[in-house]
């Protein structure tokens, strides 16, 4: 322990009298830990840390999946996961023997109205289980009662923390208030603990009541449902059981079930998602480059150093030093070096992770799992630890075992210049810097990709002018408005209103405007008269929108074939249907869709078949789907919905006619709540925040790893021009002309150059195949990626070669023919 000691203090002196080298060790050491550290971070939260309880890895997700996709799909992001029938998840209950009890619950969004303005909620419905299955007690109260999942006693509810502590002031007296819930009466039975909010984002709980009818359901797929496995269960064996029942129910109704099978996942898993799961991957991969490089990069300063040093290990090792001595005492110096790299890393992880979280939007922020998890926490110091004892010792290992080699005698001769150990350590060197190369491409291709991808999402929305669209929404209730005809006439009311407004343009009604919904696609299954589906597991599906006539217009959705809807399209009149391009070609190809008759969902009314009368341009409604997606609008006068968009055409900045658009709107009815009043361009951008923040810190890594790698050869050039300065000088006295010089040290980094690109190229290439099914707007073998960085990184590259190579040129021959 002694001995070790004394490595220890020297080593920190000899870091200390070469303070360049350790400062520029430090630095990269610092960029690439510190990289690590934040990229650990968010991953230990998305994918370890993904739900606010304890015991998680016990609860399995139950999913229905569409037999064709039960292989979760060949590309990068590929997922199918869809809601349980009603009497399915009921038939699970009775049959099921690996779980000790199922759950489920249902998406829900409900109003408040009564003591304060009118709110919109976002609530989930679940069985009275449901939160004593998953392991949470209320903080105030109880949870719900089994007789409470019967219809007409199912008026209670449950508040989040959060809501409770901003609508209703943290009133200790709240379990005692009779709120109105989408103007109903409900009884405050309980207050959920600060921070739990699942199903994500949860404000509060209601008691799920099946009727009759919906009990019997089987083609109507609407609840999630998670199992609680029993004890010494293993999820294989439990998954196993379910697949086993769900082939059962495919035989036994294949009517409803036949092209569908459960798909059940660790609740970590299904919560996080596939994308959130892949995209941390790729970043986990790209900061493992980065470290990598800048482990490249110390390696040939302690090439440089252990050069330099040679005199000092052969006294050593002639004074009776073993070569574990040497090789202990130069790894000491390098986990030296990365510990204070690590230390450095720790500040520029925090500062990454507050930069991270503070350019969130908290509208996205509340949907993403994890989120409020993200932290240096003590497991992200444990690995911030070991990231940097390893780079230590990948960073120091080549030069200690070669540095440990050295002959004695020839050491202690003039410099002993030729010798094996100097060619071996030259061209590690040149292998290293060959390496940082093509790292660094990868990542910069990568990033290219992932950049060109996020542009191409903001641009193919350009086309209506996001910028001056206004969009809010509002949900009517159901008690209120139960007829068509009263929803009807409050839509109406509010067109004239807003329409009236002094400097609005254009007022319309959609039901959900392009990316309201953070990226995803709702699609509806529909029919074609005379057309039945013949293949099992086939589907026909599409957005299917109820809009004002006058919406193609407000986002200049183009006219191809027929007529738009019209005011004529009333209640009283046949009903039609306008239909996307996409639509047209992939079910009417090499035919005329219009007069053709289409049907959404699965009533059997004559009344319900819709005829096509036109055929628009396509709008892309989300970004996880690049492909153009079927959509069939609707007139909201045959089919006036309860939810809504507002969508407004403003002169300018849209923003400035929210007030007036709240004054008309609660002119109208007061307690109809208003919610995600938002310019449309900035719905878009924060639908699509995700896939900014990856093609942001791609773009990060790949500067610093294009930093990192011009350093990289910068430093082996200027080592190699030191190394070689004896033969430049004989070649410049025998008349060598500067040109030549340059010549001679450019061609030497310029090969190592294009060997780093030759070897990355191929790399990157696999790299856009495995992202093309995510790339929107941008094909896999980018022109802009494949030529443009590579010819970036090896101008850079080349800057960094003509430096040492300009100093070459201009050594005085008479000090080089003195050099050693």
């Amino acid at each position: 322990m002694q001995t070790i000691w004394q490595d220890v203090r020297f080593g920190v002196r000899m870091l200390v009298k070469h303070r360049i080298a350790t400062i520029v060790c430090v630095i990269a050491l610092g960029l690439g830990i510190g990289a690590n550290t934040a990229m650990f971070s968010l991953a230990e939260a998305f994918l370890l840390h993904p739900v606010p309880f304890e015991n998680s890895d016990r609860i399995v997700s139950l999913v229905d999946s569409r037999v064709a996709s039960q292989d979760g799909g060949a590309g990068f992001g590929s997922q199918d996961f869809n809601a349980v029938a009603p009497a399915t998840y009921l038939d699970w209950k009775k049959e099921v023997h690996s779980f000790d009890e199922l759950a489920a619950y249902a998406w829900d969004e409900i109003s408040l109205t009564g003591d304060r303005e009118a709110q919109k909620v976002q609530d989930f419905r679940v069985t009275a289980n449901f939160l004593a299955m998953i392991g949470v007690q209320p903080l105030m109260g109880r949870t719900f009662l089994p007789e409470e999942e019967e219809p007409g006693r199912d008026q209670e509810i449950i508040l989040s923390y959060g809501l409770w502590e901003q609508r209703y002031g943290s009133d200790p007296n709240v379990l005692k208030r009779i709120i109105k819930v989408n103007g109903k009466s409900f009884n405050v039975v309980g207050v959920m603990k600060k921070g739990f909010d699942f199903p994500m984002p949860a404000e509060a709980w209601i008691p799920l009541a099946l009727g009759t009818k919906e009990r019997l359901r089987r083609d109507n797929r609407w609840l999630w449902v998670l199992g609680r496995l029993k004890p010494g269960v293993s999820f294989s064996a439990g998954a196993a059981e379910m697949r086993s029942i769900s082939e059962r129910e495919a035989q036994v109704y294949p009517d409803t079930n036949k092209a569908w099978r459960v798909r059940p996942q660790p609740l970590r898993e299904f919560i996080t998602g596939t994308l959130t799961r892949q995209y941390t991957v790729l970043l986990m991969g790209a900061v493992a480059f980065v470290l990598l490089i800048a482990c490249a990069d110390v390696a040939n300063v302690q090439f440089a150093r252990i050069t330099g040093r040679a005199g000092e290990l052969a006294v050593r090792t002639a004074l009776g030093g073993s070569r574990w001595r040497v090789i202990r005492q130069l790894l000491i110096e390098s986990i030296l070096l990365s510990s204070a790299g690590a230390a450095l890393g720790l500040f520029l992880a925090q500062w990454d992770i507050q930069m991270i979280l503070s350019h969130m939007p908290a509208d996205v922020a509340r949907f993403v799992a994890g989120w409020k998890t993200i932290r240096l926490d003590t497991n992200a110091f444990l690995f911030t630890l070991f990231v940097a004892v390893a780079s230590g010792v990948i960073s120091g290992i080549a030069p200690s075992l070669l540095g440990s080699r050295a002959n004695i005698a020839e050491t202690l001769k003039e410099g002993g210049r030729g010798s094996s150990i100097s060619r071996t350590r030259h061209r590690l060197r040149g292998a290293l810097v060959v390496a940082e190369v093509a790292l660094a491409l990868v990542l910069l291709v990568g990033a290219g990709l992932l950049v060109r991808n996020f542009q191409g999402l903001l641009n193919v929305n350009e086309g209506y002018s996001p910028q001056t669209l206004l969009t809010l929404n509002f949900s009517l209730q159901e008690q209120q408005y139960d007829q068509a005809s009263a929803r009807l006439n409050f839509n109406e009311q509010i067109m004239r209103r807003l329409g009236a407004v002094s400097g609005v343009q254009a007022a319309s009604l959609v039901t959900s405007a392009p990316y309201a919904n953070g990226g995803g696609i709702d699609q509806s299954e529909f029919s074609i008269e005379g057309r039945p589906l013949t293949q099992r597991g086939e589907v026909r599906s599409a957005i299917v929108e109820t809009t004002t006539p006058n919406y193609f217009n407000t986002l200049n959705i183009a006219l191809r074939g027929g007529r738009l809807l019209s005011e004529t399209d009333g209640a009283e009149s046949p009903p039609v249907a306008v239909i996307s391009e996409s639509l047209a070609k992939r079910y009417f190809s090499g035919e005329n869709p219009l007069g053709r008759h289409i049907k959404t969902g699965k009533t059997e009314s004559a009344s319900a078949w819709l005829t096509v009368v036109g055929v628009v341009s396509d709008v892309h409604y989300g970004w996880i789907v690049k492909e153009d997606v079927p959509t069939i609008y609707r007139s909201f006068r045959q089919a006036p919905p309860f939810s809504t968009t507002v969508v407004l055409r403003t002169p300018g900045d849209p923003l400035k006619f929210a007030s007036a658009v709240r004054a008309e709107i609660a002119a109208v009815d007061a307690n109809v709540p208003l919610y995600n009043l938002k310019p449309m361009d900035k719905v878009i951008t924060e639908s699509i925040v995700g896939i900014a923040y990856v093609a942001t810190m791609m773009a990060v890594l790949g500067v610093i790893a294009l930093v990192l790698a011009s350093v990289g050869v910068f430093g082996v050039m200027s080592y190699s021009v030191s190394e070689r300065s004896h033969e430049i000088g004989i070649r410049m006295s025998m008349g060598a002309q500067t040109g030549n010089i340059l010549a001679l040290v450019l061609r030497s980094g310029m090969l190592l150059t294009m060997l780093g690109l030759a070897i990355g190229l191929p790399i990157a290439f696999l790299l856009a195949r495995a992202l093309s099914s995510l790339l929107f707007g941008v094909q896999a073998a980018d022109p802009a990626s494949f030529i443009g960085l590579p010819l970036l990184l090896l101008a850079v590259a080349g800057i960094a070669c003509y430096l040492p190579a300009r100093r070459a040129a201009h050594l005085d021959p008479l000090q080089a023919l003195r050099h050693d």
